[in-house]
């Protein structure tokens, strides 16, 4: 009995010691740390769920060891099957990571040769008017179109293959000479598929789960295929004037590199595991895959190879998204933190970035999402560019580990390009083309100038002040950053004199700092604006936070998201209460314009949307708000709401704003061809090939009217 009891002791010493030993060494995050913030996410997504209406969703995340996942709702709503983990998700676009993947792999093995043109490695695709090479396909600027006519190449319903799949759009010109234009194209990525399976001499599908599925150990993740029987499939919806109807079926196999994959949200973080790690492929090979790519006229695409690649708030990422009939998938990873979250729903178009924000500023305790409002115009200009600044310049010191700068020299002309444009007095001369340079400034174009500027001030600030206060900006944020960099810099000697903000600049951030303190208490930090928010309440507490000061929190997005839910339920009196609120906050934003127009066209008061909609254009005629994107959003709501009308009012205010633009003349000619009005499509489709002749869509559509004509007479 003594020596059963002493073997049952030593077994239970050992097994604490493992667990003390693993806990010492970091191996194993203990739950308890991300468990609050798990609970609180769980309560979000069951809020945010039943605002999007979404049957089933999927998500999971992994921040060091630790790794947490978990399903919500229904993976089939008919026989309320519940959502789990482990659900097969088409993956959609995120596909274009692993086809990438494939292709540099064999890049590594000397097989493919990046620059060579795409029919070196499959010569039954024709020529084109322009080389059309491997690197340019994997960043979308090799001129290949996407879909040009998605009511019948989204809707294919039989299996293809490679060659088939590739005959869809062989015959297509090139939209643009490759390396010209950032052009985004599943057709690229089938193609790269095709140059996989010829160089390989295996099927796409076969190359991937040998090199690199099985290696991750991503036992859930395969090649669609409607006719096999999957373990785990959900059942996909979509949504029709509200309402939740079954998704179309369409047979992904003719998007097999592009988007023809499907795994599980277990699987997807054993693949970001993998791709952290450095497995798969040689680290400067990773390093190439994460570079954005950039177009001739040296501006960058925001896409590197198969991923896109910007910062967030000062933290290095890439994702990718995808999106297709049964699906919306969203996979994101922080490299340098070791992070990464997947997440898949059974609603197609359902918009998954609120889940994957609110999930990473959980697990990071951070607001990624911090906007500022200036109250003067040209301020905000230099505002959102600091803001860039510090994203991009503690993101690039992040990845590359020290500031870009090759020498002194080209790094005081980075400062000298911010000092002199980065300017008030200048942006009050000539707006519109200072603010030009500015935007320029991150990009190649200007030799990446404000970019080296934001990455030398991380990595000073590093070097003064330690590791562990540089961490502390990705909470504290840009004011911080400039203000600490301007405080640090202010003794140097004239030999760095170079290196130095001129007083007014300092002035400005000293002063916007003040203003922040102020308004950015504990109440504004803590704030998650919903539906549910009581608004006469929080405008009286704001309005009195933010009293009297030129710079604070700006909140108008979140705002905006909550409005539009109260206006598509036709409740308007909620949805003008928020935007009045939003315009009385945020006065010289375009932002609250516009929404208020949306909300008098929604209730047909026509004249007071236009005179909302061209203050909004006024104040920012670049603003997303007043763009074409702004017009097709609107449009969906009202032609779910049945509200034709509305529609061609809406056309006819932004066809006031855009008189010369191509793209929104077909698309309002569309309007008028699903309305049976085929006389007044004829014109606009006319009208928008006189604007631009390369206009293929409306040209084929022109073509279709004349037999449609003919027949009829």
């Amino acid at each position: 009995m003594k020596k059963q009891f002493k073997s049952v002791f030593i077994v239970i010493l050992f097994v604490l010691w493992t667990a003390f030993s693993s806990i010492l060494s970091g191996a194993v995050e203990p739950q308890s740390s991300y468990s609050e913030a798990i609970k609180e996410f769980e309560k979000f997504v069951e809020e945010q769920m039943a605002l999007d209406k979404a049957p089933g969703l999927s998500v999971g995340f992994k921040k060091g060891d630790f790794i947490w996942t978990k399903g919500f709702g229904f993976s089939d709503l008919e026989n309320e099957v519940p959502a789990k983990p482990e659900n097969s998700y088409r993956l959609a676009s995120i596909t274009k990571t692993i086809t990438a993947i494939a292709v540099l792999q064999l890049v590594e093995a000397g097989k493919i040769d990046l620059d060579a043109e795409v029919q070196t490695y499959v010569p039954y695709f024709p020529k084109k008017k322009w080389p059309v090479t491997v690197r340019l396909l994997l960043g979308h600027i090799g001129g290949i179109s996407h879909y040009k006519n998605y009511d019948v190449e989204g809707h294919i319903k039989v299996h293809k293959n490679t060659k088939e799949a590739l005959a869809i759009f062989q015959d297509f010109d090139l939209v643009a000479e490759p390396g010209t234009k950032y052009n985004y194209s599943s057709y690229g990525f089938n193609l790269l598929g095709a140059v996989i399976e010829e160089v390989s001499g295996q099927s796409y599908g076969a190359y991937i789960k040998k090199h690199i599925f099985d290696p991750l150990g991503m036992e859930n993740s395969r090649m669609d295929d409607p006719e096999d029987l999957i373990s785990n499939r959900v059942s996909g919806y979509r949504l029709i004037k509200s309402e939740v109807k079954n998704s179309e079926f369409v047979d992904v196999s003719s998007r097999f590199a592009a988007g023809g994959t499907r795994s599980t949200v277990v699987d997807l973080l054993r693949y970001t595991k993998g791709i952290i790690e450095g497995k798969l492929l040689k680290r400067q090979t990773w390093k190439l895959v994460f570079t954005s790519m950039a177009t001739r006229e040296g501006r960058f695409t925001g896409y590197g190879m198969g991923w896109g690649v910007r910062p967030w708030r000062g933290h290095f990422r890439v994702s990718h998204g995808g999106s297709q009939p049964e699906t919306r998938t969203h996979l994101l990873i922080f490299p340098e933190e070791n992070f990464s979250i997947a997440v898949a729903s059974n609603l197609e178009g359902i918009n998954l970035t609120p889940y994957v924000r609110r999930l990473a500023e959980l697990v990071l305790e951070e607001d990624l999402d911090s906007l500022a409002y200036v109250s003067d115009t040209a301020e905000q200009v230099i505002y959102d560019n600091c803001a860039q600044v510090f994203s991009y310049g503690m993101s690039s010191l992040d990845w590359h580990g020290t500031h870009i700068s090759k020498d002194e020299t080209e790094l005081a002309e980075a400062f000298s390009y911010f000092n002199k444009y980065v300017d008030k007095k200048s942006l009050k001369k000539d707006f519109k083309e200072i603010k030009k340079k500015i935007e320029e400034g991150l990009h190649p174009a200007s030799k990446q100038a404000l970019i080296k500027v934001g990455s030398f001030m991380a990595y000073t600030l590093k070097e003064s002040l330690g590791e562990e206060k540089l961490q502390i900006y990705y909470q504290s944020g840009p004011l911080a950053f400039f203000s600490d960099y301007i405080k640090i810099s202010k003794n140097w000697p004239s030999s760095r004199k170079n290196y130095k903000f001129p007083k007014s600049f300092a002035k400005l951030i000293s002063g916007w700092e003040k203003d922040w303190t102020v308004t950015y208490t504990d109440y504004v930090r803590n704030l998650l604006i919903t539906v549910n928010t009581d608004f006469d309440e929080l405008g009286s507490k704001l309005k009195r936070t933010f009293s009297g000061v030129d710079l604070y929190p700006d909140f108008s997005r979140d705002m905006e998201r909550a409005g539009y839910y109260h206006l598509w339920k036709d409740e308007i009196q909620n949805s003008l209460k928020i935007f009045n609120l939003n315009r009385e906050l945020y006065p010289n934003s375009p932002l609250p314009f516009s929404n208020l127009a949306a909300t008098y066209i929604w209730t047909g008061n026509v004249e007071e949307a236009r005179k909302l909609f061209k203050k909004a254009f006024a104040l920012n005629p670049d603003h997303p708000r007043v763009s074409l994107n702004e017009f097709r959003y609107l449009r969906r709501h009202l032609e779910n709401a049945k509200k034709l009308k509305e529609i061609f009012a809406l056309a006819k205010i932004f066809l006031e704003l855009y008189p010369k633009n191509a793209e929104l003349h077909k698309e309002i000619a569309d309007i008028y061809l699903e309305a049976g009005q085929n006389e007044k499509a004829g014109i606009f489709y006319k009208k928008a090939l006189e604007l631009d002749p390369k206009l293929e869509e409306a040209k084929r559509k022109l073509e279709e009217l004349g037999k449609e004509k003919k027949k009829l007479t």
